[in-house]
């Protein structure tokens, strides 16, 4: 039987303890994980970390952007949102 944990390094692993902070390896791999389109529960089974940290982290670490589009003269703004582990790390430094 596999489990999701298997592609993991286990030391990785072994070295998360219950009630620790996320580092800035954890980040990155919740970005990673969530542009493949996995879920929060999923994210977290493979972490080892609850899925109500998940969504903590990706609503800390969510950053706004405009596309530009020019049309006919006029300049058209396209808002949407991304997580960035840049901004998760940087606002939990604070």
């Amino acid at each position: 039987m596999t489990h999701l944990n298997d592609t993991m390094p286990t030391n990785f692993l072994a070295t998360h303890r219950k009630y620790a902070h996320l580092t800035k390896e954890e980040r990155v791999m919740i970005a990673t994980l969530k542009s493949q389109g996995l879920s929060n529960r999923a994210i977290g089974r493979q972490l080892r970390v609850n899925h109500q940290t998940i969504n903590n982290e990706l609503k800390r670490g969510t950053v706004r952007q405009i596309r530009r589009q020019k049309f006919n003269g006029k300049t058209y703004d396209y808002p949407y949102h991304i997580y960035s582990y840049e901004a998760g790390q940087n606002i939990y430094l604070k």
